[in-house]
């Protein structure tokens, strides 16, 4: 198998998406339209989790990025060599950039 040298990251291999703790607690309390259109954007981040219209990396959280879905902002990190989308929070707009 070769390695990925340049280019985007989405070669073909997905990305398997883990939720923290806090992230999996707030998705168990959404409504099931927002449960199905958060898993939409999971869905999207195993196959393109740098690159999208709804995505922005974060300033002054190096390393980190947020999709945004409706109202939510899903706060995450990528681990390119594991190929993991690690799923910080889950958060309304207005929570999502307290510090």
């Amino acid at each position: 198998m070769e390695s990925s040298s340049g280019g985007g990251m989405s070669n073909g291999q997905k990305f398997k998406v883990a939720l923290s703790r806090e992230a999996l607690k707030y998705y168990n309390k959404v409504s099931i339209k927002t449960a199905e259109r958060l898993d939409k954007c999971f869905t999207n981040l195993e196959s393109e989790p740098i690159k999208s219209t709804h995505i922005k990396p974060l300033r002054g959280m190096a390393g980190k990025n947020r999709y945004r879905v409706g109202n939510l902002r899903v706060i995450y990190e990528v681990d390119a060599l594991r190929k993991v989308v690690n799923i910080i929070a889950i958060l309304p707009r207005g929570q999502a950039y307290k510090k």
